[in-house]
């Protein structure tokens, strides 16, 4: 849930679908908002590295 709310706070972000056991993020967003490094950066602050 950390990792979740983690990119759902990412300002652009519209959808997220996280499986821990899979390892695997599945994310919707605007490009004109955000970016895949900001997303990477708030995983990075749960603890996870994002591959």
């Amino acid at each position: 849930m950390r990792v979740k709310k983690a990119i759902e706070g990412v300002q652009g972000v519209k959808k997220v679908d996280v499986s821990l056991e899979n390892r695997q993020a599945v994310v919707e967003f605007d490009e004109g908002k955000t970016d895949t490094e900001k997303i990477k950066a708030a995983i990075r602050e749960t603890g996870y590295e994002p591959a």
